[in-house]
C-alpha cells in the first residue's frame, strides 16, 4: 500500500511537472482524463462530478465550497439553493451540509437550511433594536418574520443572547414575549394614571382601550398599581371598582339596615350592585337576614311580626302585618315571610288572607251560625227526598251507560241464577227428598228501587265520575255562608273577607251538610230496612212451616191407595198450596210497588201480578201458579215452590227428621186439643180419624170432611171390632144428620144418638195406641 501510495505522489509530481512545462511537454486534456479516469477505476481516486458532467471535485473541496458559500450569504443558505450555485447534485451537497454541521457544533441545519453564528447574532441584534422600539415582542411574530420554528428562535437566540445582545426581561406567564424594563414602568404610569381618575365602577375593557395596553399585561401589573380600587375577576367582562365607591355603597348599606331593620333590593341594585343578596350578607355578616323576592328583612324587624303575631293568638283577635311591614313588600314576600315565621302550631291556629291574618278561635265564634244552618239543611232534604233522589241519581251515574238499560232484565236474571247456585251449594243432608239448603244467606238482596247505599266517603259528591256528569247536590250555598260571616266581620271592618272566607269554608260545611244528611239518610234507611228485613224474616218462617208442612203431608197421603191419593194431592193444594202462593204473590206485588188489596188473592190477581213483576220474579211466579192450579204432583210444587223462594231471597231451611218427629207430635196434641174442646159431630168425627191416623202412621195427613170414610176404610186393619163398629156407626149417623137437616124429628133422634156416642168417639181417639202398623218412613 505504501509502495502504491509513493507512485501516486510521484505520478502527481509528474503530472505538475509537465503542466509547467512548455506546450511540448504538456500532457493534453483527454490524457488528463484517462489519468484521472485510471485513478478513478482503480479506486485511487474519489471525486464528485457536477451535474453536466464536465467537471468535478473532492468531497473536501465541496465542503470548502459549502462553508464558502455559507459565508457568502451571510450566514444562512437553503441547500437546494445551494445546489444550483454548486452545481452539484443536492444530495451530495445534503450529505456534505450534514458533515459540515457535525464538524462545526455553531453551525445548524433547519427546514433544509444551513445557518451559522453570525446569522445568529445578526437576527439578536434586530430583535433588540425591534425591541427596544416596541417595548415588547413575542417569539411568534418573530417566527413569520425570520420562517423559522418559535421553538428554535426562543432557544438559539432569544435565551441565548438575553441580557448580552436582546436587552429585556421574559414575561414569567408567557414564555414567548419578553419586554423591556422602560415599557413596564410607562405602562405601570398609565395603568395608575387612569385608576387614581376612576371614582365609579368601570369595564377593564374601557381602560384598556383608553390606556393602550394589552389586558395580559394590565392583569399583571393591576395587583401593584390598583391600591385605591380592585378588579372583579380576569374575564373579558371585568370591571374595576374603586374602593371609594365600594365604600359608598357599603356604609349607605350598612346605615339604611341599621335605622329601618330592612333592606330593598332595587334600591341596592341602584348602588351598582350586580349580586345583591351576596352583598348584603357580606356586608351584613353579623345579623341574621331572611331574603326575600323584593327585600331582605333582619332579625328586629321579624322579632316584631312574632310579637305581634303571638299577642294576636293569645287575645284571639286578627292582625293585619302590612301595619307593621314596609309598604315596599308585596304580597309575595308577606306570605313568604309569614312562611318562615308561622310555626306548625301557629299555622294550626290561624288563616291567612293576603296581609290579614285571622286566628281559627275568631273565626270560629263568627262562624257557628253555619253550623245550624248546614244541619237544618241537611235534614230539610232527607225530609223532602232530594238527598234520596240525589243518591239515586249517583247510583245510576256509577254504572256502564250500555249496560244501565239491561241491569233489570240481564243483572237481575245473573243475580237470581248465582243464588240458585249458592243455595245448590249447601251442605248435604238426609231426609226422602234432599231438599236441603244452605243455612244461612251470603248475598244481601236489594229490594224495591231504592237500594242500600255504602257507608264510606265515596258517598259523598265528590266521588268518580262514570259517565256523564256527576249527581250533584248542594245542600248550602258560599252566599249563607258569607252572609253570616259578613255580620259578624263587619264590626271589625273586614267586610271584605267575608267572600273569601266563605270559599275556604264552603268545602267543609258542604261536606257537613252532606255527612249530616247521609246519617240521617242511612238511620231512616236502617228502620225501612230493618222493617223490611222483620217483614222478610217472618214470611221465611212462614212460608218454610207452610213448606215443611205440604211435604209432611206428603208423607202420610202416600199411604193410601192410589186411587185415594190424587184427591188428596188436589186438597191439599188447594188449600195449602194456595196459601203458600199467596203469601210469596204478596211479597213480591210489595217488592213492585204492585196493588194488591186483601187477604186473600185468585188466580187472576195472581196472574196479575206475575205479569207486572219485575223479571227476576217473574218465571218463577209463573211456575208456582201454574203447579197449584193444575193441581200437579206435590214434589213438582216443591221443587217450583223452593226456586220462587230463591228468587225472593228467601232461604229454605233444611230437613231435620228430629224436628220432623217433633212437629207431628205437636201436631196430633193440636188436634187432641181441639178434639177435646169441639162438640160438633162432624167435626169430632173428622179430628178423632185425623188422630188416630196420625198415631198409626206417625204422619201427617190433610184431609178435609169428604174424605173421611176413605180414611175410615185405610184405618179399619188398625181399629179393634168394637173401635171400628163404634166409628162406623158414628160416621153413619152424622151422614144421616147432614142428609136430614130439613126435618126435625128425625133431627134430634140423630143428634141424641151423637151425643150418647161422642164421649166414646173421643176416647177412642184420646186413648189409642199404635200396633204393627208400619210408619210412613
Amino acid at each position: 500500500m505504501t509502495s502504491d501510495w509513493d507512485e501516486i505522489k510521484r505520478l502527481a509530481a509528474d503530472f505538475q511537472k509537465a503542466q509547467l512545462s512548455t506546450s511540448l511537454q504538456r500532457l493534453s486534456e483527454r490524457n488528463c482524463v484517462e489519468v484521472v479516469s485510471l485513478l478513478i477505476e482503480k479506486g485511487l481516486l474519489e471525486v464528485i462530478f457536477t451535474t453536466d458532467g464536465k467537471e468535478y471535485l473532492t468531497q473536501a473541496h465541496l465542503a470548502q465550497e459549502v462553508k464558502d458559500e455559507l459565508f457568502v450569504q451571510g450566514g444562512r443558505v437553503n441547500l437546494v439553493d445551494l445546489a444550483k450555485t454548486l452545481n452539484v447534485d443536492f444530495d451530495r451537497v445534503q450529505r456534505v451540509a450534514e458533515q459540515v454541521v457535525q464538524e462545526d457544533p455553531s453551525v445548524k441545519f433547519v427546514l433544509g437550511q444551513l445557518l451559522d453564528v453570525s446569522y445568529f447574532e445578526r437576527v439578536a441584534m434586530e430583535v433588540n433594536e425591534k425591541l427596544a422600539q416596541a417595548g415588547e415582542i413575542n417569539v411568534a411574530d418573530l417566527t413569520m418574520q425570520y420562517d423559522l420554528p418559535a421553538d428554535f428562535i426562543l432557544s438559539n437566540i432569544v435565551l441565548k443572547y438575553l441580557n448580552k445582545i436582546i436587552m429585556g426581561k421574559q414575561d414569567a406567564s408567557n414564555a414567548n414575549i419578553f419586554f423591556t424594563q422602560s415599557y413596564v414602568t410607562r405602562s405601570k404610569a398609565k395603568i395608575r394614571g387612569a385608576l387614581a381618575a376612576i371614582t365609579k365602577p368601570t369595564p377593564v375593557s374601557a381602560i384598556l382601550a383608553q390606556c393602550g395596553i394589552p389586558d395580559r399585561l394590565f392583569n399583571m401589573l393591576v395587583n401593584e398599581v390598583a391600591t385605591l380600587g380592585s378588579v372583579t375577576s380576569r374575564s373579558p367582562g371585568a370591571q374595576y371598582i374603586p374602593h371609594i365607591y365600594r365604600k359608598t355603597q357599603v356604609d349607605w348599606v350598612q346605615n339604611f339596615y341599621r335605622q329601618n331593620g330592612y333592606l330593598e333590593h332595587d334600591s341596592v341594585a341602584g348602588l351598582g350592585v350586580t349580586d345583591v343578596k351576596n352583598f348584603i350578607t357580606n356586608q351584613l355578616p353579623e345579623a341574621k337576614i331572611i331574603h326575600l323576592k323584593k327585600c331582605s328583612v333582619g332579625e328586629k324587624l321579624i322579632d316584631q311580626v312574632v310579637a305581634s303575631l303571638e299577642e294576636c293568638l293569645s287575645s284571639n283577635t286578627y292582625l293585619d302585618v302590612s301595619t307593621i311591614l314596609p309598604s315596599i313588600m308585596t304580597d309575595e314576600d308577606i306570605d313568604q315571610l309569614l312562611s318562615m315565621v308561622l310555626t306548625a302550631a301557629m299555622q294550626k291556629q290561624t288563616l291567612i288572607f293576603g296581609s290579614t291574618i285571622l286566628t281559627t278561635k275568631f273565626v270560629d265564634d263568627i262562624i257557628k251560625p253555619c253550623y245550624g244552618i248546614a244541619e237544618e239543611h241537611a235534614k230539610r232534604s232527607v225530609d223532602s227526598g232530594s238527598y234520596q233522589q240525589y243518591m239515586a241519581e249517583k247510583l245510576m251515574k256509577h254504572q256502564d251507560p250500555m249496560d244501565r238499560d239491561s241491569a233489570v232484565g240481564e243483572g237481575k236474571a245473573d243475580k237470581r241464577e248465582e243464588r240458585r247456585k249458592k243455595a245448590a251449594g249447601g251442605k248435604g243432608g238426609g231426609g226422602t227428598q234432599g231438599r236441603e239448603t244452605k243455612t244461612k244467606s251470603t248475598k244481601k238482596h236489594v229490594r224495591g228501587q231504592k237500594g242500600n247505599v255504602s257507608d264510606s266517603d265515596d258517598d259523598m259528591p265528590s266521588g268518580g265520575k262514570k259517565g256523564g256528569k256527576d249527581a250533584v247536590i248542594e245542600l248550602i250555598t258560599t252566599k249563607e255562608i258569607a252572609k253570616v260571616l259578613e255580620a259578624g266581620l263587619e264590626p271589625e271592618g273586614l267586610e271584605d273577607l267575608s267572600k273569601q272566607l266563605a270559599q275556604h269554608y264552603y268545602p267543609q260545611f258542604s261536606k257537613l251538610a252532606l255527612a249530616k244528611a247521609h246519617q240521617l239518610y242511612e238511620i231512616s234507611l236502617h228502620q225501612s230496612n230493618q222493617n223490611r228485613r222483620q217483614t222478610h224474616a217472618s214470611l221465611q218462617d212462614k212460608l218454610n212451616n207452610l213448606y215443611n208442612d205440604i211435604r209432611l203431608y206428603e208423607k202420610g197421603i202416600k199411604l193410601f191407595p192410589a186411587d185415594v191419593q190424587p184427591q188428596l194431592v188436589k186438597y191439599l193444594l188447594k188449600s195449602l198450596g194456595t196459601d203458600f202462593s199467596n203469601e210469596i204473590c204478596f211479597y213480591v206485588a210489595a217488592e213492585c210497588n204492585l196493588n194488591s188489596n186483601g187477604t186473600t188473592l185468585t188466580v187472576e190477581q195472581r196472574n196479575k201480578i206475575v205479569q207486572e213483576c219485575s223479571q227476576e220474579y217473574k218465571s218463577a211466579l209463573q211456575a208456582l201458579n201454574k203447579a197449584v192450579s193444575s193441581s200437579a204432583s206435590i214434589d213438582d210444587f216443591l221443587d217450583v215452590a223452593e226456586s220462587a223462594l230463591q228468587a225472593c231471597s228467601m232461604i229454605l231451611k233444611k230437613i231435620d227428621k228430629k224436628k220432623d218427629r217433633n212437629l207431628i207430635l205437636c201436631h196430633k196434641h193440636g188436634l187432641l186439643e181441639q178434639l177435646a174442646n169441639c162438640s160438633d159431630p162432624a167435626l169430632v168425627l173428622h179430628l178423632a180419624v185425623l188422630i188416630i191416623f196420625t198415631i198409626c202412621t206417625q204422619s201427617m195427613l190433610h184431609a178435609s170432611g169428604r174424605h173421611v170414610s176413605s180414611i175410615l176404610s185405610f184405618l179399619q186393619p188398625q181399629l179393634s171390632p168394637e173401635q171400628a163398629q163404634t166409628l162406623t156407626s158414628y160416621h153413619d149417623l152424622v151422614l144421616k144428620l147432614l142428609s136430614a137437616e130439613g126435618s126435625s124429628s128425625n133431627v134430634d133422634d140423630i143428634t141424641k144418638q151423637l151425643e150418647d156416642l161422642t164421649p166414646t168417639v173421643k176416647s177412642i181417639a184420646s186413648s189409642f195406641k199404635k200396633s204393627g202398623v208400619t210408619s210412613a218412613e
